[in-house]
């Protein structure tokens, strides 16, 4: 039985956190409000707690796909938060938090269509791998949003907004940089656990899963080694790093939308 006060609290602490950073950063020249930081904790732990309660009411071992949703928004919120002691992410906090309440309430109210499967602890490896991979990506997405915005308004001699206290773009791109990597590498071991530890990654109803996985892969593999041996920046970075995102959503997501609601 989901509880409803504890949802209701959840998406409240993400609300008031995001926005209460929106209206502390430009003041502050960006900085991370304390305020938006304890809000962001209260929220992951009730969220955390949500999602624990949602799965084990739930009859089957497996996650739904609005279920899924909530979960990956939980993980990109955990490590957004550990990551802000050393990297100044709380930008990212102004549009995370609110599509993560908007999750936690798809998937309060929305249906269980999960099938039962047995989890053997090379798939625990495996799902864990590929919620923290996607986690970094995520991430790495929203900053480069963020750096794309940047970009177009410092080319634009605009200097006023978003940009007056965002750090220099330099920064932002390093940033961006240093969560591709990690994300890269969690999928790389995403991947090769797949192979190691699934039965079915080349089975007819997931083929396209790995596909799509594996293109993402090669992706970000062009992206970082463009990079660091050609110097690709800020406009080849951002399409790249949305387009490597998209096939990763839709290896994932697609995947569990064909086999929960169309099949």
């Amino acid at each position: 039985m989901i509880d409803i006060g504890l949802v209701a609290l959840t998406i409240f602490a993400y609300l008031v956190a995001a926005a209460w950073q929106l209206r502390f950063a430009p003041q502050n020249r960006g900085r991370l409000s304390k305020r938006s930081a304890l809000l962001g904790v209260i929220a992951v732990l009730s969220h955390a707690t949500v999602i624990g309660t949602q799965v084990s009411s739930q009859t089957s071992s497996a996650l739904s796909l609005v279920d899924t949703s909530s979960l990956a928004f939980l993980m990109t919120n955990m490590a957004t938060l550990a990551l802000l002691a050393l990297r100044p992410l709380q930008t990212l906090l102004i549009g995370l938090f609110p599509l993560s309440a908007l999750a936690v309430l798809i998937a309060a109210i929305g249906p269980d269509t999960a099938s039962p499967v047995a989890l053997q602890p090379g798939t625990i490896i495996h799902i864990a791998g590929s919620l923290a991979a996607n986690a970094l990506l995520a991430m790495a997405a929203m900053q480069a949003i963020i750096v794309s915005i940047q970009d177009r308004r410092l080319r634009a001699h605009n200097n006023s907004g978003l940009t007056q206290w965002l750090p220099p773009l330099q920064k932002m791109e390093r940033l961006l940089f240093e969560l591709l990597l990690i994300g890269f590498l969690l999928l790389s071991f995403s991947i090769v656990s797949g192979f190691l530890f699934l039965e079915d990654m080349l089975a007819q109803h997931v083929a396209h899963k790995t596909v799509f996985t594996i293109s993402a892969w090669l992706i970000y593999a062009s992206l970082l080694w463009g990079h660091h041996y050609l110097g690709w920046r800020s406009r080849s970075a951002v399409k790249l790093t949305l387009i490597g995102f998209a096939l990763i959503l839709l290896a994932y997501y697609g995947s569990k939308l064909v086999l929960e609601w169309i099949l």
